[in-house]
């Protein structure tokens, strides 16, 4: 009498990997076989990415805005400042209301802007990557890197820790840019040093266009300053 084997079935891979899972091995094992195994995921797509960094962007102007009272509180005078005090967090509320939704939208397109310059750059050199898996990498690092950065900020001597967290955050660029597209680190290092170098390029140039627009009034202040004495 034969028997019959019947094979178990196929295991199934799960379709989604907690956020908070994601973020924290982002930033605690930096390495290409951690964002290989994020982007092997069916939802690891650039809308979810958009959704992580929208929220971190309304989190981080949040908390930093609340982070900044609380100091202020503290450190910015004793009763007689009460009243400022409240008015300050009166006018505050109104302001963080109306800019943590921008500042979310501005990192989302941000987002786009430095996946998709990348993304183009990659592929230009090879690179075998999705746009979409990029921004989904970018953002894995990105989001929870905001909501750190922007709590620090917040701090007198802590925000000093902004710089070396913003060296982090393009090793981490590029460490993700060579799981998505599986190239050379040299090229995953060009393609990324581009989209750095243009942002560098941009904000020298609004610099320039600034001093230019403020020059005449600076040099007024000067001036006054220099009759007073």
């Amino acid at each position: 009498m034969s028997q019959e084997f019947v094979s178990p079935p196929p295991m199934q891979s799960a379709a989604s990997q907690p956020w908070n899972e994601v973020w924290i091995s982002a930033i605690t094992r930096p390495s290409v076989e951690t964002f290989e195994d994020f982007i092997r995921y069916p939802d690891a797509t650039a809308n979810r990415g958009y959704k992580w960094i929208f929220i971190a962007g309304l989190v981080a102007s949040i908390l930093g805005f609340f982070i900044s009272l609380v100091i202020t509180s503290l450190f910015g005078g004793g009763s007689s400042d009460a009243y400022s005090l409240t008015s300050l967090f009166g006018g505050s509320i109104f302001l963080i209301v109306c800019m943590a939704p921008l500042t979310a939208i501005l990192g989302v397109v941000g987002l786009m802007i430095s996946a998709g310059i990348t993304q183009f750059f990659a592929g230009a050199l090879g690179g075998t990557g999705t746009y979409s898996k990029l921004a989904y990498a970018f953002a894995a690092y990105y989001a929870p890197l905001s909501i750190v950065t922007s709590l620090l900020s917040a701090v007198p001597y802590l925000n000093l820790l902004a710089l070396p967290l913003g060296v982090y955050s393009i090793v981490l660029n590029v460490i993700a840019n060579k799981a998505v597209n599986q190239f050379s680190w040299g090229k995953a290092i060009a393609s990324s040093v581009v989209i750095i170098g243009l942002i560098l390029a941009l904000v020298g140039v609004c610099m320039i266009v600034v001093l230019a627009l403020l020059g005449p009034a600076i040099g007024n202040v000067f001036s006054n300053i220099i009759m007073d004495i």
